[in-house]
């Protein structure tokens, strides 16, 4: 039987979430997770949807794994092995082939940052500029190596909440950094840097090139991965349990931001 598991996790405090010896990744603890309940993830088809970056969040991450019984990783059995900064909270039953970086439809990223008296009119007119089929060599970053970077950007949010800009993108796959570095681009734009015009240019890597680099990890989601006909059923103990660690998490650093604050206003 083969079964796919939707994790969240926080960032901060991981390497990444490939797994890499003597550091501390998401994979790693997943890994540990598995062989703590009998099964061998080198051994049983373990498969992800794809790779974050050091400091980059997840609440929709997707792996698959085969397994004998669909009960042995349940999401509170695995919880139970997995740290609090990670929380498996929703599982599907999926076919003997189902690969779920191949088999997606799309993904879907949030990226938050500070409204800092940014030109939002200007910043929505670039990020629509995004949408459809583009060569986004100047916004991966490592580019000129070969890989192809034409990706498929299907949909584009930017809205103000309060004193954060938040910014939404779904497509078909991203490269490496692509988000953080259109993020630092539309930052650009919207502080009046670099005008639309230029932002337009970078989406044309054969008339002109420019590296650019991309925005810090920390305000980075991987917010879903879509799949057809895979219907995921969520764990409500495990969903609870993720309601309680974010607003911990929001405490913890809401009062260390107001304690500050109050001293540099």
């Amino acid at each position: 039987m083969r079964v796919a598991l939707k994790l969240a996790y926080f960032g901060t405090n991981f390497s990444g979430f490939q797994f890499q010896p003597n550091v501390r990744t998401v994979e790693g603890e997943l890994f540990k997770a598995f062989k703590a309940i009998g099964i061998e993830p080198e051994n049983a088809n373990y498969r992800c949807a794809g790779r974050t970056d050091a400091g980059v969040h997840a609440f929709g991450q997707v792996i698959a794994i085969d397994v004998g019984e669909a009960k042995s990783i349940l999401p509170r059995i695995m919880n139970a092995q997995l740290p609090e900064d990670i929380i498996i909270w929703a599982w599907a039953k999926v076919s003997s082939n189902f690969d779920p970086r191949r088999d997606a439809v799309s993904r879907v990223y949030t990226y938050v940052l500070p409204a800092r008296g940014y030109d939002i009119s200007a910043m929505r007119k670039a990020a629509k500029l995004l949408i459809g089929t583009h060569d986004f060599t100047n916004f991966t970053k490592k580019f000129g190596e070969g890989t192809s970077c034409v990706r498929t950007i299907y949909n584009i949010e930017l809205r103000i909440n309060g004193d954060f800009v938040i910014f939404e993108i779904e497509g078909n796959a991203f490269t490496w950094n692509m988000v953080r570095c259109i993020i630092t681009a539309l930052e650009s734009v919207g502080s009046g840097r670099r005008s639309v015009e230029w932002f337009e240019d970078m989406l044309d890597p054969e008339r002109h090139r420019e590296r650019i680099e991309p925005a810090p990890a920390y305000g980075l989601i991987l917010k879903d991965v879509k799949y057809k006909g895979v219907e995921f059923e969520v764990d409500d103990y495990a969903w609870k349990t993720l309601q309680m660690r974010f607003s911990d998490i929001v405490n913890y650093h809401g009062t260390i931001y107001k304690l500050f604050s109050m001293f540099v206003e």
